[in-house]
This record gives structure tokens, sequence and C-alpha cells, in this order.
């Protein structure tokens, strides 16, 4: 007798989080500039799986590589291996390897290790990678070559931590297609693609591109281009599954803290319409973001997954991590065809 996929919810709430420390801002930032943020990670990371714990949540940690070392020595051996040539290269992880401590007792920026373990020991949690260096696919000088490198170091160093790998998200979400089939080569199934809007297309770090953040910013407050999401249909369409974005969770701004319940409303209204139409909602945002004002983004975030336990009852809208999706997709790929329950 056929197998038949009774009850199966269609949608959900995707969330993943790029977890790369200062070796995700180092070329944003001048040293020390944004400390506060990097030292706070350390409070604010694990109240933020506790509240996912709580509520229920999985969620996927997309994980810069050189946070898994657990010396300088360590850093060093694998960079070597990833002969990078940006055009600008105060782009590349290598130039900062003089500022580094010696281990993550010295050096609370560079070093994620011990956060890393508090992430595994909690239920419903996915690593993924967020490249071994923070790698730019968009900017000149780098190649294909030296992304399979760094795809390379991302898997040595991971190998004896946890298990492979599957799903990867893209530094400044700079997507490159040409690179899929190296993503798959080593594994990886699926990616957070960027929303399908002209103001989210992959962009290299230009000015052009700081004026789109701005602009972005507005679309936080005011839907601007819509609720991004993605269903089922969309997901299977491709054989490296693109779990796009629906939003950035920006942190709580005091100067603008007259605005938070609109950047609420917003996010509430996406999920609520993935919710009704049986579509997937992917929120994101870096642990660094959280780690100033921890306690206001901290009620923000609760705020929000109280509201999916409103819509996972009305609605049996369930949590996923982004491989999770990949496994329904291709699961019910092999049962039925979309649209039949």
């Amino acid at each position: 007798m056929e197998e038949v996929v009774i009850g199966v919810n269609r949608g959900g709430l995707v969330i993943s989080l790029d977890f790369e420390l200062n070796w995700g801002v180092h070329d944003v930032f001048k040293y020390g500039q944004y400390n506060k943020n990097l030292y706070g990670v350390r409070e604010a990371l694990p109240k933020i799986l506790e509240l996912f714990e709580q509520y229920g949540i999985h969620a996927t940690w997309a994980t810069v590589g050189l946070l898994f070392a657990e010396t300088k020595a360590e850093m060093a051996h694998y960079l070597r291996g990833i002969p990078i040539k940006y055009k600008n290269m105060s782009y590349a992880a290598h130039t900062q390897l003089a500022k580094v401590g010696e281990n993550e007792q010295e050096d609370l920026l560079h070093f994620g290790k011990s956060l890393i373990e508090k992430i595994k020991r909690t239920p419903h949690q996915e690593i993924g990678s967020h490249t071994f260096s923070h790698f730019y696919c968009l900017e000149n000088g780098q190649t294909e070559a030296n992304f399979r490198a760094d795809l390379h170091a991302t898997a040595m160093i991971c190998e004896e931590n946890i298990a492979p790998m599957k799903s990867i998200v893209f530094p400044r979400n700079q997507v490159n297609e040409a690179y899929f089939p190296a993503c798959q080569d080593v594994g990886f199934v699926c990616y957070r693609g960027n929303e399908k809007h002209p103001l989210y297309d992959p962009q290299k770090f230009t000015k052009k591109s700081r004026l789109l953040g701005a602009k972005k910013w507005l679309d936080t407050y005011v839907n601007v281009t819509g609720n991004h999401l993605v269903t089922l249909e969309e997901l299977q369409m491709d054989s490296f599954i693109n779990i796009r974005s629906s939003a950035f969770l920006r942190p709580y701004c005091r100067p603008l803290r007259f605005l938070e319940g609109l950047k609420i409303k917003r996010i509430k209204e996406g999920m609520h319409a993935a919710a009704s139409s049986k579509a997937f909602y992917h929120l994101w945002w870096h642990p660094h973001n959280f780690g100033k004002n921890i306690e206001k983004n901290l009620a923000m975030l609760e705020e929000l997954l109280q509201y999916y336990q409103e819509l996972s009852h009305q609605y049996n809208f369930q949590s996923y991590t982004m491989h999770e999706v990949a496994e329904l997709c291709q699961t019910l790929s092999r049962k039925s065809p979309i649209g039949e329950d």
C-alpha cells in the first residue's frame, strides 16, 4: 500500500543566525569600536538558546569556521590553505591574525568553541556554515578555487566536532550561483537566499550597497517590498534548495525606539501570512546584534516567539531548521506530488 503523508504542515517558521563574532565585522568597524556588542554575545547567546528551548524553536546557527579553532596556531594553519587575494585585502581574515590572542581564554572576540558547545547541547539546533573565513563570494580578486579551499577548511576543522554541515549562509548575503556546485560537492543541500526584490539583490560591498542599506531600514518598519514567503512548490524547483530570507530581525535601536511597535507588527504580519497560506517565513539575525540592549532585544524576541506559539496552535505552524525544511521538501517529493494530502 502506498504510504500517505497525513497532516503535514506545508509551511513554518525558519530561524537562522549568522554566528561570526569579530570575523564578520572587522572590516566594517575600527578595532574596538564594536566590542560592547561582541563581548555581549557571551551573555546574549545562552539566553537566546534558553528562549528557543522554552518555546520549542528549531534554529540554524550559520557559524564561521574560525570559531571552532582552539588556538591561534590552529587558525593560522587553516588560513594558510586559503590563498585568497581580494582586491581589497582588508576583507581577508588573514589580516586579523596579528590581533588575535592565543586561545579563547585570552580572546573572546575571535574564538567561540565554548559557545558552539552550548548550541550543540540545546535541543533542535543545527550548526551550519557561514564559510571558514567569512568568505565574500562577490568581491573582486577571489576565485572559485579560493572558495573551495575555504569550504575544505570548514569541513576539516568541524570533522571531529559535529556532523557534516548541510546548510550554508553566504557572508554579507553575497550569493554567487556559480559557486553552488562547490557547495553541493562538499555536501551542502540548502542555503539562505535573499528576498526576491531588487533592493535585496546580492551586492559587492560598495557605497551603493550602503545606500541600499538605508532603504532596507525603511522596509524594516513599513512593508515596502512584501512579506517574502516561500512555498514548498518553489523549494522543490532547485536541487540546491533556496530557503530564502523573509526578514532581518533588526535589533533594538534607542533613537528609533518609537518605531519598535511598527517593526514587530511588520514581522508578525509576515508570520501570520505564512501560517495562513502554508508558506515559510525565514527570520534571521546575528547573535552580536543582541550584544547591546540585551534585555530589550530578548523581550522583542520573546514577543515574536509567543506569537509563533499562537500561530502554531491556530494553524499547526511549525518551527524548522534550514536542513529540516530541505529534508521535508525531499521527503514530500518522494512520497507525493505537492498539493496532494
